[in-house]
């Protein structure tokens, strides 16, 4: 009997990969594996069979962390896997599993139910085999973990046990709260239950068989500003005071496992959860980020941020503010904020052919940071022929510089289309001024995005980690302060109003950004 290994891909995006009996294999992003994410090395990973004795040895070569069966890989380790192990080419992406053919003798396949899609999860649909039976081992001895480098730390106490039911809480401000008064706590000891029912009631669903989860932001570990052996006893003596066995998430970063993001969620889903399908309809979040205003309940401050319900919107759960979960309270009169911007409305449109002149011409830009201006400004240069050249204060450094380059352009022939935020008359007029001069005609391409938009598309930047610079608040603050709106009396033949056009690489790239990704 000749036995075979294939690395199969459980979206089923490609053709199963033959591993050769003793021959090295390497993969990562490549047109086999049709992965074109940046961050995946083209040799991300070594893959080594023995179908004689039916295992594979696998190594990570990539800079950036693969995962094996939920966990992070060494990089220039080696490990050796059996049928049936998940593979992630990286970290929590692009899942594959090892398959014998036939399988290994006395291989016994664990009882499953039918593969489906995990439903909710921005960055993939991926098909995972899930188990029917609730007879899950419960932690024998409590543990810490993390991954992506520190990005999230998850803490696992003895005796919890994986379940279909999530009750998920988030920790400030839901569970504890501080001692001393303040806002934020002075130290890690800085703490107290927020409610005297509350380990009662946490108990009350762990004994209908719930799994206890928090999730919790803690960007001062990810700062250094905490140092997380101190925040791990903290975790330890909340989960003890609680007296019932839970599993803590906490993301230390501002990325993709931050809320209202659900990375913290998917971890849980798809590595911490022992491959039982979460019901997502009997499971729920409470938290205190709820966006409500001033004087929701008397003398009550507006909540800090949306985080916590908009993370429940993402994943389309049940959602409970502390108030309503522990002390039965109603919110339906209770005022609430609601986001300014909806990533789902956002639209397609299509390309504007106004924006392309037929005559010589400055283009002036203007817009927030993030709202579209380079996309539209390479559109305009594509459709054109290459008869517009760009210049762009970001790469260039100063405006004197971007005027210089710009003179160039025009000398050669060439239309200019000024790449920045241009947000008041003085930065718009040193464009209107230069063009006067090279008797060319100047006109206004002005971005319909808004703040909310720009700042949204900046935090999806972000998480997938792509080349632009990431933008403060300060800045979005500042061109809102000097804004004022572009007229065509600036010497402009005319001011275009531009809609954003979204554009993604693949499906889970826009299942994230039609998620709400700002915290207020």
């Amino acid at each position: 009997m000749v036995r075979k290994c294939f690395l199969r891909c459980l979206l089923d995006s490609h053709a199963p990969i033959a591993l050769t009996h003793k021959v090295e294999i390497t993969v990562g992003r490549s047109k086999l594996t049709k992965i074109k994410e940046q961050l995946c090395s083209r040799q991300q990973l070594s893959l080594t069979a023995d179908c004689e004795e039916c295992f594979v040895e696998i190594k990570q070569l990539g800079i950036n962390p693969s995962g094996l069966d939920g966990f992070a890989l060494k990089k220039d380790v080696t490990y050796k896997i059996t049928h049936g192990s998940k593979i992630e080419i990286l970290l929590n992406q692009f899942f594959h599993i090892i398959e014998f053919e036939p399988p290994p003798d006395g291989y016994d396949p664990p009882r499953t139910s039918q593969k489906r899609k995990l439903s909710d999860t921005p960055e993939s649909n991926i098909k995972l085999i899930k188990t029917d039976t609730m007879d899950i081992q419960e932690c024998l001895e409590s543990k810490w973990e993390d991954i992506d480098k520190g990005e999230v730390y998850i803490y696992t106490a003895r005796g919890v046990k994986s379940s279909k039911n999530i009750a998920a809480f988030d920790m400030d401000g839901t569970l504890i709260k501080t001692k001393s008064g303040k806002v934020h706590p002075v130290d890690t000891n800085d703490w107290q239950i927020l409610f005297p029912c509350i380990p009662q009631k946490v108990a009350e669903k762990h004994s209908e068989g719930y799994k206890i989860v928090l999730l919790s932001n803690q960007s001062p570990i990810g700062s250094g500003r905490v140092k997380i052996e101190d925040f791990k006893k903290k975790i330890e003596a909340v989960v003890s005071k609680l007296n019932i066995p839970a599993q803590v998430y906490m993301a230390t970063g501002k990325g993709f496992y931050r809320k209202p993001a659900t990375g913290m969620w998917n971890v849980l889903a798809e590595m911490k959860n022992n491959d039982i399908t979460i019901d997502m309809k009997e499971s729920f979040y409470v938290g205190d980020a709820a966006g409500r205003a001033a004087n929701w309940a008397p003398g009550k401050k507006k909540d800090h941020s949306m985080a916590d319900i908009l993370l429940a919107k993402n994943l389309d759960l049940t959602f409970y503010t502390p108030e309503q979960f522990f002390l039965g309270h109603s919110i339906a009169n209770v005022p609430m904020i609601k986001p300014e911007f909806i990533p789902k409305d956002v639209k397609a449109a299509p390309f504007n052919d106004r924006l392309v002149s037929s005559e010589q011409e400055i283009l002036v830009m203007v817009g927030y940071p993030a709202s579209g201006k380079s996309f539209i400004a390479k559109q305009i240069q594509q459709k054109s022929n290459n008869k517009y050249a760009i210049v762009c204060r970001d790469d260039l450094g100063s405006w004197q510089k971007c005027s210089a380059e710009a003179s160039k352009f025009l000398q050669q022939g060439k239309s200019v289309i000024v790449d920045s935020t241009n947000p008041d008359l003085e930065s718009r007029s040193r464009w209107t001024s230069l063009a006067k001069g090279k008797k060319v005609q100047c006109r206004c391409a002005k971005m319909a995005t808004s703040k909310a938009h720009a700042q949204h598309n900046n935090k999806f930047r972000e998480i997938m980690k792509f080349k632009h610079g990431i933008v403060n608040d300060i800045v979005f603050n500042t061109y809102k302060s000097k804004f004022v709106e572009p007229k065509a009396s600036e010497g402009f033949k005319e001011v275009l109003v531009v809609n954003f056009n979204p554009c993604f690489e693949d499906e889970q790239a826009e299942k994230l950004y039609r998620m709400f990704l700002l915290e207020k």
